[in-house]
Formats: structure tokens, sequence, C-alpha cells
């Protein structure tokens, strides 16, 4: 299951406000913007990297919703998330992020660890292998 939790508010005032987050994590992290309507994976992790298990993206402005359904599943279920939010995301979930409007998001894995342990399928794929399972 995908978990989505908010990012704790720490302090505001009228210059704006302060979040806190615990991020164990070290290495290179990317940041990412997503224009409203675009689209981003369509595959899931294996598992073999430390950083992709579980995937863990922080939202930091906008909208979106996820799409994911587990390799075992035979449904594709949507969650919307909105700003602040963490999203983890186990290994072996096939997943889809479609940005409802601009989005700003850091994930806490490197481009090295997309290379490593990403799965592409493909929605249209995706859903022809879980259709054959309903």
């Amino acid at each position: 299951m995908i978990t989505v939790t908010p990012i704790s508010l720490h302090g505001e005032d009228e210059r704006g406000s302060n979040y806190l987050w615990n991020c164990q994590r070290t290495g290179d992290f990317m940041l990412c913007y997503r224009n409203a309507g675009s689209s981003g994976g369509q595959h899931y992790h294996e598992g073999h990297s430390a950083n992709k298990n579980p995937e863990i993206l922080l939202l930091f402005s906008g909208k979106a919703e996820l799409h994911w359904c587990p390799l075992d599943g035979n449904e594709i279920i949507v969650t919307e998330i909105s700003a602040p939010v963490r999203v983890e995301i186990p290994a072996m979930i096939w997943h889809q992020m479609i940005a409802i409007t601009d989005c700003c998001y850091i994930e806490l894995n490197s481009v090295d660890d997309v290379r490593k342990d990403s799965v592409r399928i493909w929605r249209e794929d995706f859903e022809k292998m879980i259709n054959v399972k309903s």
C-alpha cells in the first residue's frame, strides 16, 4: 500500500510557514517540477536500491493523483495528494503520478537509483496485464 502523510507544520506567521520532516537518507536526491497535466512513473521498483525500497517523495507544492496497483492486484487505485505531504511507495507496486496542478517535489533517491531499480510498464500494457487477472 502507498502511504501518504502530511508534512508537519512547525510554525507560521506573516512571513510564511515552516515545515519539518525526518530524513534518514543521504546522497543525491532529485528536485522535480511537473507541469499540470503531465505524467511520470508508469513503472515499479524491485527493491534492489535501498533508496527505492520504499520510494519516498515529498510534494512541496501543488496537487497530483497517484495511480497505483500492486503487481499481484487487479485494479488501479487513484489517490489524490495535495502539498505538503510525504509519500512512500513500496517495492513491487506499479505507479504513475499525474500532476493536477503545477507541482514541485523531491524524490529521496538519485538518477542512478532510478536506473538500477525501475521496471517500466506503460499504463496501457499494465492495464492489459491486470485485466487478465480479473
